[in-house]
C-alpha cells in the first residue's frame, strides 16, 4: 500500500500528516520518505562532505604523484594513515571522473542520493558512460 498524505480541517486549523521519518543520508540527519530516500534530493546548499573531501584528496594525491613527491599509492596510503592501499587507489580514481561530474560534486549539485560509496566500485573511463552510470 502506498503511503498517502492526510489532510484534516477543523475550523481554521488545517492539519497535514505526511508520512516520513528522520534518518541519515551521507552522514547527516535528514527527513526521509517512507521509501528511505531524502525528501529533498535536489538540495543545493548541503554538500556531501565525505564525497567532496575524497575528491579533494584524490586531486592532491594525483598532484603529489605527478610532481614526484611520491612514487606509489602505497607510500601515500602509509603516510596518510590509510590501512588499505586499495582504498587509496579507489579514492585516487575519482580524478578520472568527467569534469562536469566533478564540478557537480564541488558545487553540491550532484544527485543527493549519490555518495562516495557509489564511486568505490570500478566505473567506466569513458565520460559519457560515467554520466549514464551515475545518473547525469
Amino acid at each position: 500500500m502506498k503511503p498517502t498524505i492526510n489532510l484534516n480541517r477543523k475550523g481554521d486549523l488545517i492539519q497535514i500528516f505526511i508520512p516520513a521519518h528522520l534518518g541519515r543520508h551521507a552522514g547527516r540527519k535528514t527527513i526521509l520518505s517512507p521509501s528511505g530516500q531524502p525528501v529533498n534530493p535536489d538540495r543545493n546548499e548541503e554538500a556531501d562532505v565525505t564525497l567532496l573531501n575524497a575528491l579533494i584528496k584524490a586531486h592532491r594525491w594525483n598532484r603529489w604523484l605527478n610532481k614526484g613527491k611520491y612514487n606509489s599509492v602505497n607510500k601515500i596510503a602509509a603516510d596518510e594513515g590509510i590501512r588499505s592501499p586499495s582504498y587509496a587507489s579507489r579514492i585516487l580514481r575519482l580524478t578520472l571522473l568527467a569534469p562536469d561530474i566533478q564540478e557537480t560534486i564541488l558545487n553540491s549539485t550532484h544527485p543527493a542520493t549519490l555518495t562516495l560509496a557509489d564511486f568505490m566500485s570500478p566505473f567506466p573511463q569513458v565520460w559519457e558512460l560515467q554520466r549514464k552510470q551515475f545518473g547525469f
